[in-house]
């Protein structure tokens, strides 16, 4: 079933097998057309109504599709993980710089740290907790940072890298019926799942001082993968060195379209809903402390964690009411109430305390890759 649904191609829908010159043929194997007619319909009825809803003009993904760059690196000859070994916070500290730059995923009853130079040689990590699947995914070329459910239409399912690009991009492939997605877009672009889109959870960039303070009872990715890799090292260089590539203002591969409002590899957290795409530069909401703003219907607040040194952003709402926030001697404030708010989104003290703000699955990424998918995106806060 799996290798038709990847192998089964269609021209205005219908299989190549019965498809000629622009008229219907006679098949020469009638089973064997009948089977793959059955796989592509199984694979349409996959992806669920609310995502066919969302989907826009094919033809616009198709030609997405033809603007892939081939890297010449096959599928899977960077190899993603599955399911790996951890070790300790204290165990995993003896081969970790403070300053090094580290993932951080919250799962049910646990809470998960993904040292970047390990994630450079890997770029994906299938995980799986309470029966549920999640892939956390990682493109060096465009320091983007994105996790998601490993559900594609209505397969659970895991990803793979492709080793094509676009956008310089990771396009990533699933396991289920190899459509392929580009890590960003979080939308197939080719594939049985054509248009379908993956639901994202949030992810946290900082650095490993700051995790293991944080999160001292988490568990770290292992070096122990199975794969002989010099994990000690970023064939990129370093984000702390200012004369690497993620801080080389060059951008070394092709992209759909160039932005000049922002320095190309400029640190945003990246935004997408109801069809508006929004970019919050990491210097900038550091400098304002808490940005509010509406994204399609939605209220939402990105505040400054100084603890962690990122960006979380969440919808403004508790308490059945919209609320508008501000930075007061360092502290984050409500103008409603003024109570006080943590940085993981819970009132410690005033009127509203213990009322809760819901996380929002925001993207780091470098400018140029998402603006170059979004040439109308947005940047917070306004100048």
């Amino acid at each position: 079933m799996i290798h038709c649904l990847q192998t089964a191609t269609l021209i205005n829908g219908i299989p190549k097998a019965i498809h000629a010159g622009g008229t219907v043929t006679r098949c020469s194997n009638p089973l064997l057309c009948l089977f793959a007619c059955l796989c592509l319909l199984l694979a349409s009825l996959a992806v669920p109504p609310s995502a066919r809803a969302e989907v826009p003009d094919p033809a616009a993904l198709r030609r997405m599709a033809d603007q892939m760059t081939d890297t010449g690196i096959l599928p899977d000859q960077i190899p993603s993980l599955s399911r790996p070994s951890y070790m300790p916070v204290p165990d995993a500290a003896l081969s970790m710089d403070d300053e090094e730059q580290v993932f951080v995923a919250r799962f049910p009853g646990a809470i998960r740290i993904y040292p970047q130079r390990i994630m450079v040689y890997h770029e994906v990590v299938n995980e799986e907790f309470d029966g549920m699947p999640y892939s956390i995914t990682y493109s060096p070329l465009t320091g983007g940072l994105v996790g998601y459910h490993g559900k594609a239409g209505r397969f659970d399912t895991s990803f793979g890298v492709s080793g094509s690009l676009l956008n310089a991009n990771t396009v990533l492939f699933d396991r289920a019926t190899g459509s392929l997605w580009p890590q960003l877009l979080g939308m197939s672009i080719k594939g049985p799942l054509l248009g379908a889109k993956l639901q994202r959870f949030p992810l946290i960039w900082t650095t490993w001082e700051r995790a293991a303070r944080t999160y001292p009872d988490a568990m770290v990715l292992s070096r122990s993968t199975g794969f002989n890799r010099r994990y000690g090292t970023d064939p990129y260089g370093s984000y702390s060195n200012p004369n690497s590539y993620y801080h080389f203002q060059q951008i070394t591969y092709p992209v759909m379209n160039r932005d000049n409002r922002l320095p190309p590899k400029e640190r945003i957290a990246a935004l997408e809903q109801d069809g508006q795409y929004y970019a919050l530069p990491y210097t900038a909401v550091r400098r304002e402390g808490a940005v509010d703003f509406t994204l399609g219907i939605t209220p939402m607040v990105a505040i400054w964690d100084r603890k962690l040194a990122t960006v979380r952003v969440f919808e403004r709402v508790a308490a059945e009411k919209t609320i508008e926030f501000f930075m007061e001697n360092d502290k984050l404030l409500d103008k409603g109430t003024r109570s006080e708010w943590s940085h993981d989104g819970e009132a410690l003290f005033g009127i509203l305390r213990g009322a809760t703000l819901t996380p929002v699955a925001s993207m780091d990424c470098m400018w140029f890759a998402w603006s170059a998918f979004f040439p109308d995106v947005q940047i917070l806060p306004r100048q």
